[in-house]
């Protein structure tokens, strides 16, 4: 069981506001985990996902400080600390040949740079869901949101266990969308069970589809795992 008093002490040590040390893992308190976890000030975005994780994490089981580290570190490190929740496609011709070479030629690669769009639309599309380019789904159905969710079929199928249509306009869905469907992941690829495991490996390949990260999430997961263990 976590001492959550003992957290909010470490946590007004270190910082972070979690509000008074009453042990009530309330919104504040999170809202100070996923500063810390951010290694910087809580802002809005920040202070959103503090307020859902006191609400929701219960019901997905993140209950546990490793299960709590692990979504809070795998969210802040596709974020970028909580300040980027839509993939840019700002890449060089380098990386869209490294990235995607069955999607571009070298002259492709080429003539898409500086065009996020083009990027998109050759890069995603034909796959998970999108149609194929010169098709824009691509972009449309970028990554996004807390955990990067990519393509129409994954807008679709998390849009609908969260109950938001995500197919229509993506960029107009409320910002709670993002924790929401990013807890959802982590219930539906079972996560939690790799975590329980310590299988951080096995966790980051669930959540990103590799090992892209695996440093940097581990680096967070540990910050944060230090409060709860201090």
């Amino acid at each position: 069981m976590i001492d959550w008093q003992k957290v909010q002490n470490v946590l007004i040590e270190c910082g972070f506001d979690p509000g008074p040390a009453d042990g009530v893992a309330g919104p504040r308190t999170f809202t100070a985990l996923y500063a810390c976890a951010a290694g910087r000030k809580a802002d809005a975005a920040i202070a959103l996902r503090g307020r859902i994780a006191a609400e929701r994490f219960a019901d997905y089981g993140l209950t546990t400080a490793p299960r709590i580290a692990e979504f809070i570190a795998q969210c802040c490190n596709e974020t970028g600390g909580f300040r980027r929740f839509v993939e840019n496609m700002h890449y060089s011709a380098l990386a869209l040949r490294a990235l995607w070479p069955a999607h571009f030629t070298p002259e492709q690669a080429k003539a898409a740079v500086g065009d996020p769009i083009e990027i998109a639309a050759r890069a995603y599309g034909g796959r998970m869901g999108n149609d194929p380019y010169p098709s824009i789904d691509g972009y449309t159905y970028r990554g996004r949101y807390d955990l990067q969710l990519t393509g129409k079929a994954n807008y679709r199928y998390y849009g609908a266990l969260i109950g938001v249509d995500l197919i229509g306009d993506p960029d107009a869905a409320p910002p709670e969308v993002g924790p929401l469907i990013a807890l959802e992941y982590f219930r539906q690829g079972k996560v939690n069970d790799a975590v329980d495991a310590g299988d951080f490996v096995e966790a980051r390949r669930i959540t990103n589809g590799g090992r892209i990260g695996l440093q940097n999430v581990a680096a967070i997961r540990g910050r944060i795992l230090a409060i709860f263990e201090s």
